[in-house]
């Protein structure tokens, strides 16, 4: 996402726990002529981080234009024996809070400028509820919810909200491979690129889009409930959730 938004011209502060990534990616972002990025390390899973990556970024640009709210967590196991715990509640830190409470600090500065975007980024989960994944899944679309709630909230400020809803993506988060699947995996279509999902997300910041979902099949479960719960359900039996359960009752 940032490569492709350099390549746009975008001077950007990029965020991450890892320092070195972020470090090699201002790099690779210099190697290709866009503009050397601001790095902050943090830990969006920490309250108040968000905050404070905000106030980082309006002091380093002098005003943010646009907010990209794609970090993002993952947990995998029965509810029953994760409840509340503290792994639980790092992934609504970064996938729910973090993002609202980014957005939020950023808000008077895009009201004072009479303009600005925020994309979250959510997941195509959000419509197939499969076992072992309900904390992620539960996070997403209760980003989603907010993000839909916000752009009606700043439907007259001249403030954008964009809602990014990626399908199956080559990322190190791959939530279908977490599964204890019974034989092998489901056969899906194979996960599209970061780099094409990004290129998505810059032509629908262009076109002035309030939705981007890639790729585009991903939109069936979105807008026809009733497919995305026949995927759960055919998915859902082919999850070996009594070997998770008994593995954490030992």
């Amino acid at each position: 996402m940032a490569l492709a938004l350099s390549r746009q011209g975008a001077e950007l502060v990029v965020v991450a726990r890892r320092e070195g990534l972020l470090n090699k990616l201002a790099d690779e972002i210099s190697h290709a002529g866009g503009t050397s990025p601001r790095v902050l390390a943090a830990d969006l899973a920490e309250p108040g981080s968000a905050a404070r990556v905000g106030a980082h970024a309006l002091d380093a640009l002098g005003g943010v234009d646009i907010v990209v709210n794609n970090a993002g967590a993952n947990l995998t196991g029965p509810q029953s024996l994760i409840a509340d715990s503290a792994f639980a509640r790092e992934v609504f830190e970064v996938n729910l809070w973090s993002p609202l409470a980014l957005t939020a600090a950023l808000l008077p500065a895009m009201h004072a400028a009479g303009t600005g975007t925020i994309v979250n980024v959510t997941s195509t989960v959000q419509a197939v509820p499969l076992p072992l994944l309900g904390y992620y899944a539960a996070s997403k679309a209760a980003l989603a919810q907010a993000t839909r709630s916000l752009r009606l909230e700043l439907a007259e400020t001249g403030i954008r909200v964009l809602e990014v809803v990626p399908g199956s993506t080559d990322t190190a988060l791959r939530d279908i491979d977490e599964l204890p699947w019974k034989t092998k995996p489901p056969r899906t279509l194979p996960p599209v690129s970061p780099a094409s999902t990004a290129r998505a997300v810059v032509r629908g910041l262009q076109r002035g889009a309030t939705r981007v979902v890639y790729p585009a099949y991903s939109l069936v479960p979105l807008e026809i409930p009733v497919f995305g719960r026949l995927v759960a359900t055919v998915g859902g039996r082919r999850v070996n959730t009594l070997d998770a359960l008994e593995l954490g009752a030992r």
